[in-house]
């Protein structure tokens, strides 16, 4: 499939800070026809001019409610038409067999995972980055951090985050498999127990849908830090970048950029403390990347846009503020707020840069 059309990315309720890694190698290399949107703009946009729609990690349960029922629906229709959805850690899980709602509205691929355990019932005090209840099972993440991984042949590295390990598929094509840990690699359980879940597992799926197609990733290949990887995610999308990317100037907004270094202070200020939203595991360091994604991007900005992004960092900012010591279960809204922010900004600078701004 050659791509020609516009990339929709799910930046919505549920979204952590992942998607921000594609804004990041989407610009790099100069690729502008891409549109970030929450759930309300996501569906509808998925109609002429868009033929890639990217789902990436979060809290897989919320973005399912937020795209449940006419989400999922338009979603198949889209796929079925001849558009590609690409499911990234979070978003590979939406698409895999499930009787539990609202996952069982998007049953598109008959793969199933190797991370689940349907022993594991009791989950009291185990962090969610660990394990995370799914029905009368639990969904396990063996390890976190840095894999080998092998795509046509090829060892490269790249992170995993709590994204799917798939069992060997009946119909859908193995693009990947994991084949080793690295010194980098964060053991959640015993190495041995994660060497018989992870290793020579399949790592990424495609699926063919009527006349187009959905492509699974369990890591994160379009982390920063992993170039290679970064590579072999922009051929499986097929997509060409400018070779000249266009740089801004300098626009200052002095409330805005007020906002912008007050809200770093109190996340620095978070230290090690983490935070419970929906059914993921927070700290201050995702706050930050999403910080950074606004900072990075204030030169398109209008004074409207500039305004009201300097108003939400600042009550993020008294929110952090006010949180009590421990693992906080109330920075739902207040994480919320920050990812819109940034998605909206975010969205705002890849129309100025497709404008050629």
């Amino acid at each position: 499939m050659t791509r020609r059309g516009e990339i929709a990315v799910y930046a919505g309720q549920g979204s952590s800070h992942s998607w921000t890694w594609l804004a990041d190698l989407f610009e790099a290399k100069g690729v502008n026809d891409v549109r970030f949107l929450d759930a309300r703009e996501f569906v509808p946009h998925l109609g002429a001019g868009t033929d890639c729609a990217i789902v990436s990690g979060g809290d897989g349960f919320r973005i399912a409610e937020s795209l449940s029922g006419n989400g999922f629906r338009t979603l198949r229709k889209f796929i079925e038409g001849g558009g590609m959805y690409v499911g990234i850690c979070a978003g590979a899980y939406l698409p895999l067999p499930s009787k539990l709602g609202p996952f069982s509205e998007f049953n598109l691929s008959r793969t199933r995972i190797e991370n689940i355990d349907q022993r594991i019932h009791d989950l009291s005090g185990v962090p969610t980055r660990v394990a995370v209840p799914y029905g009368s099972c639990s969904i396990v993440h063996p390890v976190r951090g840095e894999v080998v991984v092998e795509w046509d042949g090829k060892e490269l590295l790249a992170p995993i985050y709590g994204g799917p390990i798939f069992k060997e598929p009946d119909e859908d094509q193995v693009l990947a498999r994991y084949r080793g840990f690295t010194e980098k690699t964060e053991f959640q359980m015993s190495r041995v127990l994660a060497q018989n879940v992870v290793i020579d597992k399949v790592a990424s799926v495609k699926c063919s849908f009527g006349n187009g197609a959905l492509i699974l990733i369990g890591p994160h290949l379009e982390h920063p830090s992993y170039p290679d990887a970064n590579d072999l995610f922009l051929r499986t999308l097929d997509v060409n970048g400018r070779v000249e990317v266009p740089r801004g100037g300098v626009v200052d907004y002095l409330a805005l950029d007020k906002a912008v270094a007050d809200l770093k202070v109190a996340i620095v200020g978070l230290e090690n403390r983490s935070f419970v939203v929906g059914k993921k595991l927070w700290d201050g360091s995702r706050y930050m990347e999403l910080v950074r994604a606004i900072e990075n991007r204030t030169w398109t900005m209008g004074v409207d846009l500039a305004e009201e992004i300097a108003t939400s960092l600042w009550r993020v900012r008294e929110d952090l503020k006010a949180m009590k010591v421990g693992v906080e279960t109330d920075a739902d809204a207040s994480t919320e707020l920050l990812v819109e922010s940034t998605r909206a900004c975010v969205d705002n600078h890849f129309q100025a840069l497709a404008r050629g701004r």
